[in-house]
């Protein structure tokens, strides 16, 4: 019998074309956000500012550097561990974390601190990969242990997001989880059930909270809340339009001093249409676009069942925030606290975000995927 492993001539290529997208999403969100944060880094001196999300910058291309050299596989042998710290990890934050913006989301380490959820997303994808790909399509469906077990890590994980009051997190993790389960062959009619009654537990939690609630009337009518609950979604809206075709110029957002919060972060976005206008706001979502169709390339023509639900993994994860993200600063969606990837502010989101990247390269050295 021969081996399927691949041949020497095909390891070590990376997808080249995936490379460059990725670079320049990289480059492109580190200049609007410096640009989106510069009102207030003046008051703390803006090259600090520059050199702190520089050094951000420099931790996530080392952070894509090294896992693009370790073998993916690597990952299913350490599955048990990587999931049991994580969930060891996401229980503590309520406990041990500290709050900000009315959650506790983070965990301080004195000269660090890093939010657990951000690298819990990639976890899970490893999770389900390393099960799904031990399993044949009808073990799966029939199988109530694993049913029971695929679910059951789903609601863990997002429970302990709620305790965090981190709702945009618990909601990109059932998402992930049910987006694998179909595509790893169970019935629609189970992960809907599924979904349904993890939705119906959700809304209970949304409208436990005052504020949560306000979101989604304000989401509704923004302009009759404009100075106090809809105040984000009208000066978003504000920036976009005021954008027009071309923007009015790098650096000359009007909307990020003082009037548009998070304007480096929840709604950079907002600030990209501004400043870049209607091509820049079209620019981003299409190097997403990019990126999304070659990271399912590398998922359809990968070499086993793991790296296939890996990188469909990854790449939904990059592709729901996006879509999460713009859907808010576009008031399609209630406001959420959810990133844009490798734009927004954070340098757990950016770790993270570049770990995953750096996987699906690594996956794509033995993807059948065309290389330019």
């Amino acid at each position: 019998m021969k081996s399927k492993i691949p041949s020497k001539e095909k390891i070590g290529q990376v997808d080249f074309v995936l490379l460059i997208i990725i670079m320049s999403l990289m480059l492109f969100g580190f200049v609007m956000l410096f640009s989106a944060s510069a009102p207030k880094a003046a008051n703390g001196g803006i090259y600090n500012t520059l050199i702190r999300q520089g050094a951000i910058l420099v931790l996530g291309i080392a952070t894509l550097a090294f896992s693009v050299t370790q073998d993916y596989h690597i990952y299913k042998k350490y599955k048990r561990p990587l999931v049991l710290g994580t969930a060891v990890v996401m229980v503590l934050v309520p406990l041990i974390g500290f709050a900000s913006h009315g959650a506790t989301r983070q965990i301080s380490l004195g000269f660090i601190s890093f939010q657990p959820s951000e690298f819990a997303k990639i976890v899970l994808v490893i999770y389900y990969a390393s099960r799904f790909s031990n399993k044949n399509t009808q073990n799966l469906t029939t199988d109530k242990e694993n049913i029971i077990r695929s679910f059951g890590v789903m609601i863990g994980f997002c429970a302990t997001c709620i305790l965090q009051k981190h709702m945009s997190a618990a909601i990109v993790l059932a998402l992930i989880s049910i987006m694998m389960m179909l595509v790893a062959g169970f019935s629609l009619k189970l992960t809907a059930i599924g979904g349904t009654i993890l939705a119906a537990a959700a809304s209970l939690f949304i409208f436990t909270e005052e504020y949560r609630a306000n979101r989604i009337i304000a989401l509704f009518k923004p302009f009759e809340h404009k100075q106090g609950i809809g105040w984000q979604i009208v000066q978003s809206l504000f920036a976009v339009g005021s954008g027009g075709l071309f923007g009015l110029g790098l650096g000359q957002s009007r909307q990020k001093y003082r009037y548009l919060p998070e304007a480096q972060n929840d709604y950079i976005y907002a600030v990209i249409c501004e400043e870049l206008g209607f091509i820049g706001g079209i620019a981003v979502i299409g190097l997403f676009v990019l990126f999304v169709w070659r990271g399912m390339s590398i998922a359809l023509k990968a070499k086993d069942k793991f790296g296939m639900y890996m990188a469909f993994g990854i790449t939904s994860i990059i592709g729901l925030q996006m879509l999460i993200n713009i859907g808010v600063v576009l008031s399609v969606l209630p406001s959420t606290g959810m990133q844009l990837p490798l734009f927004s502010s954070g340098g757990s989101s950016m770790i993270a975000t570049m770990w995953g990247m750096g996987i699906l390269l690594n996956i794509s050295k033995t993807s059948r995927v065309k290389k330019i």
